[in-house]
C-alpha cells in the first residue's frame, strides 16, 4: 500500500496512540491530507468511553479529524484484552477477510493514511491471524515506536529483525519516554540500540508531566520528531 504508515509496537504501553495523535497533530497544522484508523479497540465499555476517552478519540480530537469514530473504530471490545481474546469473550467472530475489509474500505487512495495497531507486532487479532500477517496483508511502511526503559533494547531489536526477515518497508523507529525515570537504562537507550542497528530514529519523545492532550502538549511532542524525513522514508 502506497501513501500509508502502519504504526506498531514494540509491546501494549509503548505510546503507540501518543505518536499516532502527534503525528495527526502536525500533519494537521501542516494541511496535509491524511486519515486515521484504528481497526480494533479494546476497553471500550460503552458508548461515552469511545466518544471521551479512547484512543481514537484522542487521535481524532488531536488531528481535527472530519470522520466520525465509528468510521474510524471498526471494532472495539469492552475489556482491556488482545483483540482476539476480547472478541472470544464478547461471543464475537472477527474474520480475517471481514477485518481486511473493513480497513480497505476506510482507505482513501488520495490520501496519507496512519493505521494504529493493537498490542505488539505478533498481537493475535483474529483467528490465526496477527498485526504482522496484517501489516504484510497491506503492504503497508511501517513506523516502530518503542519504549526507552530496561529490556527494551531487547524488544526493540528482536521486533526490527522479524520485519526486516518479512520484507516489510522499515519507515524508523520512535522511542517513547513512558515514565519520568532519567535511570541509565532510558538515557542511553538510543546509544545502545544503535550500537546493534542502524534503523533510522526518527524520534525520542519525552515524558510529558501532567499530561494534557492540548495543542502545547502536541505542539511539543512533534518538536521532537523528524518528520520530513519520516514522510520522506514513507513515501519513497
Amino acid at each position: 500500500m502506497e501513501n500509508g504508515i502502519f504504526i506498531t509496537g514494540t509491546d501494549t504501553g509503548v505510546g503507540k496512540t501518543i505518536v499516532a495523535a502527534t503525528l495527526a497533530f502536525a500533519l494537521h497544522r501542516q494541511n496535509v491530507n491524511f486519515g486515521y484508523i484504528k481497526p480494533m479497540e479494546s476497553g471500550i465499555i460503552n458508548k461515552d468511553y469511545l466518544l471521551q476517552k479512547s484512543d481514537a478519540a484522542l487521535v481524532k480530537k488531536a488531528g481535527a479529524l472530519p470522520e466520525t469514530l465509528n468510521e474510524i473504530v471498526p471494532f472495539t471490545f469492552k475489556e482491556p484484552l488482545a483483540p482476539l481474546l476480547a472478541a472470544r469473550r464478547e461471543g464475537i467472530e472477527i474474520t480475517k477477510e471481514r477485518l481486511v475489509s473493513s480497513i480497505k474500505e476506510r482507505i482513501n487512495p488520495e490520501r496519507l493514511t496512519i493505521i494504529e495497531g493493537a498490542g505488539g507486532l505478533l498481537a493475535p487479532i483474529c483467528e490465526n491471524y496477527r498485526i504482522l500477517d496484517l501489516i504484510k496483508e497491506l503492504q503497508i511502511a511501517t513506523l516502530v515506536v518503542c519504549r526507552t526503559a530496561l529490556g527494551s533494547v531487547n524488544h526493540t531489536l528482536l521486533t526490527l529483525d522479524r520485519l526486516r526477515q518479512e520484507k516489510i518497508n522499515l519507515i524508523g523507529i520512535i522511542a517513547n519516554h513512558v515514565t519520568p525515570d532519567t535511570d541509565i537504562a532510558a538515557a542511553t537507550f538510543i546509544t545502545q540500540l544503535s550500537e546493534f542497528d542502524q534503523v533510522p530514529i526518527l524520534g525520542e519523545l519525552p515524558c510529558i508531566n501532567n499530561f494534557c492532550a492540548d495543542s502545547s502538549t502536541w505542539s511539543t511532542l512533534a518538536s521532537h520528531i523528524n518528520f520530513e524525513t519520516l514522510l520522506n522514508r514513507t513515501l519513497s
